[in-house]
């Protein structure tokens, strides 16, 4: 499930960017990075509170 998840939310993500990137090139780096970011964070606290358990 979990994976199923984080590939969804990656798919949307380079979505949005490739979106973005037809309308200014600026705002689609800033929002692959926050994206990125998001993403990495979120995967990161998934697993620390999965080996936690």
């Amino acid at each position: 499930m979990q994976r199923e998840r984080e590939a969804t939310m990656a798919m949307i993500a380079a979505l949005l960017v490739l979106f973005t990137a037809m309308l200014d090139a600026r705002i689609s780096v800033i929002l692959a990075i926050v994206v990125l970011v998001a993403f990495a964070l979120l995967t990161y606290f998934d697993r620390h509170s999965a080996s936690a358990e």
